[in-house]
């Protein structure tokens, strides 16, 4: 399985990428200089033909670690109502702050996860 990761500067901060296997899984994780304590996953995406093999959760624990190493006290996402997102975000430890963000138009959750030990990596 080929692994690319590529670190991006921005004006406004970092964002890591994670992509798989030829573009059948990606992750991607930023961290904004305005709010240094926190990262947010801006997407996580596993092609269906690789599903159900840990990928997915093995990529979000490459986000996590980024996260924390970079010195973030929590990450946060949003999720997509009514699918199988939420109650698997859940089982990573993620809580739901914002049932209704103003920007989705009802159709997400926002959530996030507080990191217990941020040096713990």
């Amino acid at each position: 399985m080929k692994i690319i990761t590529h670190e991006n500067l921005w004006w406004w901060g970092k964002s890591y990428t994670l992509i798989l296997d030829n573009g059948k899984a990606m992750i991607e994780v930023s961290i904004e200089d305005e709010r240094p304590d926190a990262a947010c996953i801006q997407s996580l995406l596993v092609h269906e033909s690789v599903r159900q093999q840990g990928i997915a959760n093995a990529m979000l624990t490459f986000a996590e670690d980024k996260a924390k190493k970079a010195g973030c006290e929590q990450v946060y996402l949003c999720a997509r109502k009514g699918t199988f997102l939420i109650p698997w975000y859940e089982r990573r430890g993620y809580k739901i702050y914002d049932e209704n963000p103003e920007y989705s138009k009802g159709q997400t959750v926002a959530m996030n996860k507080y990191f217990e030990d941020k040096e713990d990596v």
